[in-house]
């Protein structure tokens, strides 16, 4: 017979993780996803978590996930839905 348990210690923020392995800030910054938008102006606008200024702007969907995968290979990499479908909707996310 098992008993439910309960968990009481708090899972950490990844910015409390990076700073419990002694990283510096712009590593436990470089640790969260990568996100791509769609700008009013048709490009495409690359940056990460929390950041206020881009890495990149590209003119196409593709060359936006290609340098996403550049500065991060091992990251995650959110896109921006920019058509409506059956599956998902304006401002929703998918992986690359």
């Amino acid at each position: 017979m098992t008993r439910p348990v309960k968990i009481t210690t708090p899972i950490p923020t990844l910015d409390e993780f990076g700073e419990r392995l002694g990283l510096s800030k712009a590593k436990r910054k470089s640790l969260g996803p990568i996100f791509i938008e769609r700008r009013p102006q048709g490009d495409y606008v690359v940056r990460r978590t929390g950041a206020g200024k881009a890495i990149k702007v590209l003119p196409t969907q593709k060359e936006a996930v290609e340098r996403a995968r550049e500065v991060s290979p091992n990251g995650t990499i959110l896109v921006e839905r920019v058509r409506s479908s059956t599956r998902g909707a304006l401002d929703k996310w998918r992986k690359a």
